[in-house]
């Protein structure tokens, strides 16, 4: 598959790049490295470190854990979904296992990019930060409901 989609609309879509500047956009979307992948490709497995979040372009993306050797589904993602973004955070070991569940295209962000990022657009990269805590502690919530019972 051709690299036929523009970064920055594929960032643009993302609710991770909320409030950022169209320059701090172009930015990320110029390090951003094109990932492709087949049907049942991994992408990462659950332990490895982790050095990069991926933004899907297209495609749809399993996200799996392990349990006595099985792997379970937890979560199905498609565009403009991200993936991986807690390595930014505290390069620790994967929590998940991520395979492909057909075709896909992705948008690889480094730590080293956005760390880059950081250094050239610090409020871009302050909203950066805040947006994925929005969405970890959107995530927190919604497993804190799921255990408990509560419908949202």
């Amino acid at each position: 598959m051709s690299e036929a989609y523009d970064r920055v609309e594929a960032l643009q879509a993302s609710p991770l790049f909320n409030d950022l500047l169209p320059l701090e956009k172009q930015y990320l979307a110029d390090l951003a490295v094109h990932r492709q992948l087949g049907a049942g490709d991994i992408l990462f497995e659950e332990g490895d470190v982790g050095d990069a979040m991926y933004v899907v372009v297209s495609g749809e993306l399993g996200v799996e854990v392990g349990e006595n050797g099985v792997n379970h589904e937890i979560a199905t993602l498609v565009a403009p979904d991200f993936v991986g973004e807690m390595a930014l955070i505290d390069k620790r070991p994967r929590a998940a296992r991520v395979r492909a569940k057909s075709d896909a295209v992705l948008l690889a962000i480094s730590h080293a990019n956005i760390y880059s990022f950081a250094r050239v657009h610090r409020s871009g990269f302050t909203w950066l930060v805040v947006n994925i805590a929005k969405n970890l502690a959107s995530r927190l919530r919604a497993m804190n409901d799921a255990a408990s019972g509560v419908a949202e």
